[in-house]
């Protein structure tokens, strides 16, 4: 079974969320929303990690001691 569409809907979700928390600072229910997505499955966690690491190498997400 190809579940290449659900693959393509948690990358765009991760990719949503780090462009959000990268952009604004989340209220506090929007950071438990973003917890409890992480928290709903290892594939969530593994590519929102995944995400954040190529936007770290493509210098989109300023380093933390750039941050502030």
């Amino acid at each position: 079974m190809d579940n290449e569409s659900g693959d393509d809907a948690v990358w765009q979700t991760a990719i949503d969320w780090l462009m959000r928390e990268h952009e604004e600072t989340l209220s506090d229910a929007d950071r438990e929303a973003l917890n409890a997505w992480l928290a709903d499955s290892s594939q969530h966690r593994r590519v929102f990690h995944e995400a954040e690491q190529l936007w770290l190498l493509t210098g989109m997400i300023p380093r933390s001691d750039e941050r502030n």
